[in-house]
């Protein structure tokens, strides 16, 4: 039977690990461990679930809950957020507990409205509305776009722990629950890997979150998000990672991303990558059709520059650094400039084409697109290297 682990005192994990998941939110984050659908259970007087798992996984959900409470039943159901990975559970967990509520925020019903078209007496709380369970008592803090309009987080105060959903996940699937087990800087980077993959256009609302609880002045010993470990020990190297993250903090450091059938223009990359790295800038370089995307993101994350680039096919440009391209405007970058290039054979406008779609991801350019025709020359190799060098001098006098 599947057992439930404690957390703390009344306080217990009830999720789920899915260990063959390489896709997250199907292909927008490959990863590589798979992922944990967190649900914690609080037992007091009135007993309360903090979200659901993926629907699938709904009968082990309810045998760790069962492994704590036996025949108890759950008196109130807290939907944190309206995607499937944390509700499409929901539905039978409420089958076998009819007369549980369900707390949401407003837009949190909106959402489970829309998903599942059944309306089960939901509760609407906005921030600081609380629930009382005996001994604890519930705040909610709502969230929006953080990731979704509905998310949002909740805290028990006399329990010290802050309930936080999407925010603050990462994708480790551990039987050792709490960060202690684990080194400070694997931690930091998987959350790192997770917010640049889906949480990054939000940065904004993120800040402003930040601030806002850190004026709350709570008391804080654990933070349980819905997916990876939960942060005890550690909780203020991550506040400070994320200030950072969310603040778009970068390094002198460029990432060059590439498409190169015949060489060409992988060798414009390579030239380019020898100029900057020379002149004392950290180059991450990728072909996009050999990389996983979410490495690439959460490169993009902190640097500085993206260089782009393709070679020319049937006068498009790869069909792959295309999409790469859409991409770029929906994670809304901020603080970083960039430059297209290519080789091509008879039409050579795709690197300027490049360099309008960076525009329009919201990243000023260096300058003047790059463009060879066919093969590069030791002569073109080496203005290109120079041109590296030049781009490091403006990335280094950009602001961090």
């Amino acid at each position: 039977m599947k057992q439930a682990i404690q957390i703390k005192k009344d306080i217990y994990w009830v999720g789920v690990h899915d260990f063959q998941l390489r896709q997250f939110h199907g292909a927008l984050f490959p990863i590589k461990e798979g992922a944990s659908y967190n649900a914690y259970l609080i037992v007091d007087d009135e007993i309360t679930l903090i979200d659901t798992v993926e629907a699938e996984f709904t009968p082990i959900l309810l045998e760790r809950i069962r492994s704590v409470i036996g025949d108890r039943k759950i008196d109130h159901i807290i939907v944190q957020h309206g995607e499937p990975d944390h509700s499409s559970g929901f539905l039978e967990v409420k089958r076998h507990y009819p007369d549980a509520k369900a707390y949401c925020s407003n837009a949190g019903v909106t959402s489970m409205m829309q998903q599942y078209f059944q309306d089960h007496g939901y509760q609407k709380v906005k921030s600081h509305d609380t629930l009382c369970t005996g001994r604890y008592t519930l705040s909610f803090i709502e969230m929006p776009m953080i990731h979704w309009p509905d998310n949002m987080m909740t805290y028990v105060k006399e329990a010290q722990v802050l309930f936080s959903n999407d925010a603050f996940g990462q994708h480790i699937v551990s039987y050792q629950l709490l960060d202690d087990a684990h080194a400070c800087s694997y931690l930091l980077s998987q959350a790192k890997d997770y917010f640049a993959n889906i949480v990054m256009p939000y940065g904004k609302q993120v800040e402003n979150k930040l601030k806002e609880i850190a004026a709350l002045n709570l008391k804080i010993t654990h933070i349980a998000p819905s997916h990876g470990i939960i942060w005890h020990r550690y909780i203020k190297e991550l506040l400070n990672a994320y200030m950072e993250f969310a603040t778009y903090q970068s390094k002198d450091k460029a990432v060059i991303v590439y498409e190169s059938v015949w060489h060409h223009t992988q060798a414009m990359a390579e030239a380019l990558a020898e100029g900057l790295g020379r002149s004392g800038i950290d180059v991450k370089i990728y072909q996009y059709s050999k990389t996983d995307r979410s490495i690439i993101m959460k490169e993009l994350l902190d640097a500085k520059a993206v260089l782009v680039g393709s070679g020319c096919y049937n006068n498009l440009m790869a069909a792959e650094i295309a999409g790469f391209l859409e991409q770029l405007k929906a994670f809304k970058f901020q603080k970083k400039k960039g430059l297209g290039f290519g080789s091509y054979g008879w039409f050579k406008m795709i690197p300027a084409q490049i360099n309008t779609r960076l525009q329009e991801a919201g990243i000023a350019l260096f300058g003047e697109a790059q463009s060879i025709c066919y093969t590069p020359s030791e002569q073109d190799l080496a203005t290109l290297e120079q041109l590296g060098e030049a781009l490091a001098a403006e990335i280094k006098a950009m602001p961090q």
